[in-house]
């Protein structure tokens, strides 16, 4: 397949993009808002927010629903990514209950759970397969929406600071907020500006900091957030409007997320699928591209001329290449899990017919991405991201589900595999993309393989930027780095070969 076409895919990214609202919790009136939400100044959606007062033997709590929609252009194909989560919360904002339901494909996700003596049991459900966590959980976690929470209960002013726990929907994780109020600012909203007190959200998980997930927030005199800004894709703002200022008008014309997503490049590569060894110089604006790039036996990362650039030499490794490692992996990487469904049933027909002969593990990771690669014949970006079960039944998909398939598949017949998140050249849009390829363990290393783009030996316009095996309660944790690039990264072919 050429790279003109179908391999890349940047729908998922929205799945791991935060959200703000504004609700007073501690009134026990109904309350309900609308936000416009922009990524580099194009509308792509909304966030609905409704709070109710409930009762639970006689205790007074609260339910408190937020409903999300973006709707893109990736190429010439739309897609609509759909997230709800809601919670059950004291009226000071302990979360007792929680539930998260995200739709990318025909099959829904859901993340649930309850608090008992303590503790939250997290069980995600996709693809027909549940998983469960269970993690410390005290009386001070609050919602997705802590920080709105917080302000408009107790607003802040300029110099204060505030310390928050807070979950996190993508990540299935409890998170540390820190609130910083820096200065009054003329912001504008409408067809006006307003003076607007600034607040910086600062996101660590632990002792990590989550850059990906730090916005600016902009607060009236009461607390209320009317507008609050990330920096990421070029940029997502998100406004407080009405309900019809909130929804995409039938006319509007949707971003194209894959176009306006694209690392541009000074100038062109030719052949790319032929280069096998490729030295760039990589920067990014505000950090080291040295944290966000791995080391493996692909890729090579050197110190650059600055703190914000580095070297990066990236070449095909062959099934032999290298040094070996050990002798087995983590069980992670064979068993199957809410979207790489490898026990599914017509998962497990195509995994056989595909290795029909097949006895040493590369020949059938190879025979695998061969026939994931001819049968996907519906290369299309109309879903954000299926489990395996989906694709197999489909054939249909972009690299996100080329990769699921490939993945579930060489589990399915005792192969090792993950998938990779990370960065491809595309010659027709003039430089790099998300991309979504595999990673198999065969002969004691880790290979990479493409069937999006038909390649055993994965050529050197590649960049890894993580692998996942996709198990676990927070599956799309490991997507984060290619949000945190986009928008700021620069990629400068320096040799090729």
């Amino acid at each position: 397949m050429r790279r003109t076409r179908r391999g890349l895919g940047f729908g998922l990214l929205v799945l791991s993009l935060g959200a703000v609202l504004a609700t007073d919790t501690a009134s026990a009136e109904t309350h309900e808002s609308w936000d416009a939400v922009f990524i580099s100044g194009a509308k792509v959606g909304f966030i609905h927010t409704y709070v109710e007062p409930v009762k639970d033997k006689g205790k007074s709590l609260l339910r408190v629903r937020q409903d999300m929609e973006f709707t893109f252009k990736r190429l010439d194909d739309r897609v609509t990514i759909k997230t709800m989560y809601g919670t059950i919360e004291t009226p000071e904002g302990s979360v007792l209950k929680l539930e998260t339901r995200t739709l990318a494909s025909g099959q829904q996700m859901t993340a649930t759970g309850s608090v008992v003596d303590d503790k939250m049991t997290l069980s995600l459900d996709g693809g027909g397969q549940r998983q469960q966590v269970t993690i410390p959980w005290g009386p001070e976690v609050r919602g997705p929406y802590a920080a709105e929470q917080s302000l408009s209960r107790s607003p802040m002013k300029p110099g204060d600071s505030r310390d928050l726990r807070m979950y996190v929907p993508d990540l299935n994780k409890i998170c540390e907020i820190k609130l910083v109020a820096k200065a009054i600012e003329e912001v504008k909203l409408g067809d006006g500006k307003r003076p607007l007190l600034r607040i910086d959200e600062l996101v660590s998980l632990g002792t990590k900091p989550m850059p990906e997930y730090n916005t600016s927030l902009w607060v009236d005199s009461g607390g209320q957030v009317l507008k609050s800004r990330s920096e990421i894709l070029g940029g997502l703002d998100i406004y407080r409007t009405t309900r019809e200022g909130a929804s995409l008008k039938g006319d509007q014309a949707p971003l194209n997320l894959t176009i306006s997503s694209i690392v541009k490049v000074p100038h062109k590569i030719t052949k790319p699928e032929t280069r096998r060894d490729v030295t760039y110089r990589v920067g990014l604006t505000d950090e080291d591209p040295a944290t966000i790039l791995p080391t493996d036996r692909r890729q090579t990362v050197r110190p650059g001329t600055t703190k914000n650039s580095s070297l990066l030499d990236v070449k095909t490794a062959r099934s032999t290449d290298g040094t070996a490692g050990p002798e087995t992996v983590d069980p992670q990487f064979l068993r199957a899990n809410s979207l790489v469904t490898s026990e599914d049933h017509v998962v497990k027909k195509h995994a056989a017919l595909a290795t029909l002969g097949a006895v040493d593990p590369w020949d059938k990771a190879a025979k695998i991405t061969k026939w994931v690669a001819q049968n996907l014949k519906d290369k299309n970006f109309e879903t954000a991201f299926a489990p395996a079960s989906e694709v197999a039944r489909t054939l249909a998909g972009d690299c996100t589900e080329h990769g699921v398939l490939v993945a579930a598949m060489c589990r399915a017949v005792g192969v090792p595999s993950r998938v990779v998140v990370g960065l491809v050249y595309s010659d027709s849009l003039g430089g790099f993309g998300f991309h979504m390829w595999n990673e198999v363990y065969v002969n004691r290393r880790w290979v990479a393989v493409d069937a999006a783009f038909d390649q055993t030996e994965v050529d050197a316009v590649h960049i890894k930027l993580a692998d996942t095996s996709l198990d676990g309660v927070s599956p799309y944790e490991a997507f984060l780095p290619v949000v945190r690039v986009l928008g700021k990264m620069t990629i400068e072919p320096l040799e090729l070969r």
